[in-house]
């Protein structure tokens, strides 16, 4: 299991909710902030399960996979029946339940058992129905400081500087990221890639963003994590200079990202974005 890291502020929050947990959790924060870790720290010994997204061949895909309607029926019978001890049921990725799953969902919100918690996670949280919102606590989890990035890194037994350099950048309080970094060299080198033609993208010149475009209009999947890619970026930048510009454009990023993530054609959104 991926190290649990968090930031200071955080896990004042969680050490409340290990205390004392309420019938219902949601946890959101940036990709590879180590959101599941978390909630599997939180649950402890009363873990009983978990709902994850699923392809059409029903095999876990927490990017573009479903929680479909009949997953949550299933969890809605477990519920039903009697519990002697607490049980907590992870929702992973919850913002892929489909409408119906949603709707589903809130019903079990609404007709709780007490024996039962769950603990849902989000990079999305705005996804949810406003419903299921009002009736979980919600608690989202900051990216750690680059000092605590800094010990994990040097903790995993990394210790070129060149390498410790270019983990930073990609995943400066990201630990859960920086973990699958070291551990899948093909994975790193991916990403490594997609964020140096973020910062280009970024930066470079109307023609040079367009060919940009070209190289990720076909697949979904790469265009959404170069647009991640792009928000981590900004982000970095707004926290330390908040300019109005770089807000704006980090507002823009964020609806061309709910259009692709829509189905709406990769390339028209991202030259939108350009214009």
């Amino acid at each position: 299991m991926t190290t649990v890291v968090v930031h200071p502020i955080t896990q004042k929050r969680l050490d409340i909710l290990v205390r004392d947990l309420p019938q219902s959790v949601l946890i959101s924060g940036e990709r590879g902030v180590g959101l599941y870790t978390i909630a599997r720290m939180i649950t402890g010994s009363d873990f009983v399960g978990e709902l994850r997204p699923q392809d059409a061949k029903e095999h876990t895909d927490n990017e573009n996979g479903t929680i479909r309607v009949e997953m949550i029926r299933s969890l809605y019978d477990h519920t039903r029946a009697k519990h002697t001890t607490r049980q907590v049921v992870i929702i992973d990725d919850a913002d892929r339940m489909s409408s119906g799953a949603q709707a589903a969902f809130l019903k079990l919100l609404e007709e709780p058992n007490s024996q039962i918690s769950f603990i849902l996670t989000s990079h999305s949280p705005q996804k949810l129905l406003p419903t299921i919102r009002s009736r979980v606590q919600h608690t989202n989890i900051q990216s750690v400081t680059g000092v605590q990035t800094a010990e994990f890194i040097a903790s995993l037994g990394v210790s070129d500087p060149t390498r410790k350099a270019q983990l930073c950048f990609i995943a400066d309080g990201l630990p859960a990221e920086i973990q699958r970094l070291i551990g899948d060299e093909e994975y790193f080198q991916s990403r490594a890639k997609i964020i140096g033609d973020a910062r280009t993208f970024l930066q470079a010149s109307r023609y040079d963003k367009m060919v940009i475009i070209q190289k990720y209009r076909s697949d979904r999947t790469e265009a959404l994590r170069l647009i991640d890619s792009m928000m981590q970026i900004l982000r970095r930048s707004i926290s330390a200079n908040p300019k109005q510009p770089l807000i704006l454009q980090l507002e823009k990023l964020l609806e061309t990202r709910e259009k692709i993530s829509a189905n709406h054609n990769i390339a028209l959104q991202l030259a939108r974005f350009v214009i």
